[in-house]
């Protein structure tokens, strides 16, 4: 009985170890590329000069490759992400310059100000004293104002001796020095509001929009939160911007230098407003770049009359760059090539449709979605690989296109 178990069981063993072997060369098959032919030593191109591709007649793979022609363009565009932030030329944060306790906040997120429109007010110890120090000043120069007009008047008549003249002068002189220090320590808070209080009027010195608002009642402030190093004591009270008057931070990678200059036009767009195009000018492109990210930042102006543009948005920046007609072409973006820090394309034989030149080009930023400016390279009415590049640098076998394990590549000639 044993033996008839195990020769069942050997028995079926090999037949599933048969069907395993059947199905494993079935897959294996399934695995071979289609276009094994085209791999085939017969149908590899020839490389010539490092750059250029002859293949045989008729290669299967070449039907797989589709060209584009290069359109003529009179302005391209070099598009990035920009930044929506206040413009400081119209933007005041407000510090209190005392120490105190907040006893009213007049003021709120979204409403207008005028110069000199009360923001809070603070209860100020310090305040209180520097005002207290100059009502002091005063009265005692007004004492001493009058004594010294008494004693010039007793001096008309013989009345007053020349030693309580002169002192009197020198009581008065002291007076107004001491009322010109007091004021001026006073006026380290701001104006004087006149209403004698050790309420602290935190104004607004500029017109424009609060638009934002860090301050509770009964919070207590104090001046070093101007000189503090750290997040937590540098934030402002107030935020008071013109909102129609708006910046634009732009991170310009190293390679998007070329043709950006101060003075050109830009056209934003926000996916909040669809269809719609705010109109602005590049107005500073930074000196140096950052050695972290090395990018250099950019800035430009967008006037926003109505409000719609708000701070901290995300917008698409195009910037404008004029060119020579004839010059500037534009092509798809597949059929750009990025190999070691140059950009090359793949360009027909006008003659042989089975030969293929690798060339150099010098590009813009994307321009719009799936496509590229090429300013110099390709000439108008000239076609290139738009589909197929890769596979084409794979043959000259010294490089391989972006997305791919970069290789050390020849520098080809244009």
């Amino acid at each position: 009985m044993k033996r008839l178990l195990s020769h069942a069981t050997w028995t079926i063993s090999a037949v599933a170890a048969l069907f395993c072997l059947a199905a494993l060369a079935g897959c294996q098959k399934a695995k071979e590329p289609a276009d094994k032919a085209a791999d085939a030593p017969g149908f590899e191109p020839k490389v010539t000069n490092g750059r250029d591709l002859e293949f045989p007649p008729k290669p299967p793979q070449v039907s797989n490759f589709k060209t584009t022609e290069a359109k003529p363009v009179n302005t391209s565009e070099q598009r990035f992400t920009g930044r929506i932030t206040w413009n400081e030329d119209y933007a005041v944060r407000i510090y209190s310059p005392v120490a105190g306790q907040v006893a009213k906040i007049v003021a709120d997120v979204g409403q207008k100000v005028a110069p000199g429109d009360d923001l809070a007010l603070l209860h100020s110890s310090d305040y209180g004293q520097a005002l207290s120090d100059y009502l002091k000043a005063m009265a005692t120069l007004t004492q001493t104002e009058k004594t010294f007009k008494r004693q010039k008047d007793l001096t008309t008549y013989g009345a007053a001796a020349t030693k309580d003249v002169e002192q009197a002068k020198a009581d008065y002189d002291n007076a107004v020095a001491e009322k010109d220090r007091a004021l001026a320590a006073l006026k380290r808070y701001g104006t004087p509001t006149g209403d004698f209080s050790d309420l602290y009027h935190l104004r607004s010195p500029i017109a424009g929009t609060v638009v934002d608002k860090k301050i509770n009642n009964g919070q207590e402030v104090r001046p070093d939160m101007i000189l503090g190093s750290t997040t937590d004591v540098v934030t402002p009270l107030f935020t008071i911007a013109d909102p129609s008057h708006l910046w634009i931070l732009l991170d310009v990678p190293e390679t998007d230098l070329n043709e950006l200059k101060a003075g050109q036009d830009v056209e934003l767009r926000s996916p909040a407003y669809p269809g719609r195009v705010f109109p602005g000018k590049l107005v500073v492109v930074g000196a140096s770049l950052d050695p972290q990210t090395r990018v250099v930042h950019a800035r430009a102006n967008v006037e926003n009359p109505d409000g719609v543009l708000k701070a901290e948005m995300y917008v698409t920046v195009n910037v404008k760059l004029p060119t020579t007609e004839g010059l500037s072409v534009e092509v798809p973006a597949s059929a750009v090539i990025y190999i070691d820090g140059k950009y090359y394309v793949f360009v027909p034989d006008k003659s042989d449709p089975n030969k293929f030149s690798r060339r150099e080009v010098t590009v813009m930023h994307e321009r719009s979605a799936g496509a590229t400016v090429v300013i110099q390279g390709v000439k108008p009415g000239e076609r290139v690989v738009s589909d197929g590049g890769l596979e084409m640098n794979d043959y000259l076998g010294d490089g391989e296109g972006e997305g791919s394990k970069p290789e050390p590549t020849t520098t080809p000639n244009s």
